[in-house]
């Protein structure tokens, strides 16, 4: 099973393909990173994560729910970010499941309060990255398609 994990933003989306098979093993990760005006960052998104969907051929996509943030202006612009990925994974018939950054914490490293370093670490070890060097974007989206690999679920059913 291939499952991509994606950590939406508008400049930064990380993303994270692994393979299940018995074991898991890190196929390919990274972030696409974005310029210009919101709707240029937008329609770039758009190109870049179907591009990543054709390439790997997921099983399944996981994605990261937003989470509360005091600045509303970042917070609307993350969530269209976030509903342009949710159109893309649907167009192309891609079972989808969402975790809250919490959630992916506890599964991944056993406390949800983890730091960023900590969630690094165990996905590193997960994975048998020797020398992990990814930036916190595509650390967070390879600990989420762990999460996703986690779960007991059929592919089809979305989770939260």
């Amino acid at each position: 099973m291939i499952i991509l994990g994606i950590d939406p933003g508008t400049t930064a989306i990380g993303y994270g393909v692994i393979k299940k098979n018995g074991r898991l093993k890190a196929l390919n990760y990274g972030v696409i990173e974005t310029t210009g005006t919101h709707s240029e960052k937008l329609s770039e998104i758009d190109k870049r994560i179907t591009k990543l969907i054709k390439k790997h051929k997921p099983d399944l996509v996981t994605l990261e729910t937003l989470y509360f943030s005091t600045n509303k202006k970042t917070a609307i612009a993350v969530a269209e970010a976030r509903g342009v990925i949710t159109l893309i994974i649907n167009r192309a018939g891609v079972p989808m499941m969402e975790f809250s950054p919490n959630n992916v914490k506890s599964i991944v490293t056993g406390y949800g309060g983890s730091d960023k370093e900590s969630v690094k670490k165990i996905v590193a070890l997960t994975l048998g990255i020797k020398d992990f060097k990814a930036r916190d974007d595509a650390s967070d989206a390879l600990a989420l398609a762990i999460r996703g690999a986690a779960e007991q679920l059929t592919p089809k059913q979305s989770h939260i």
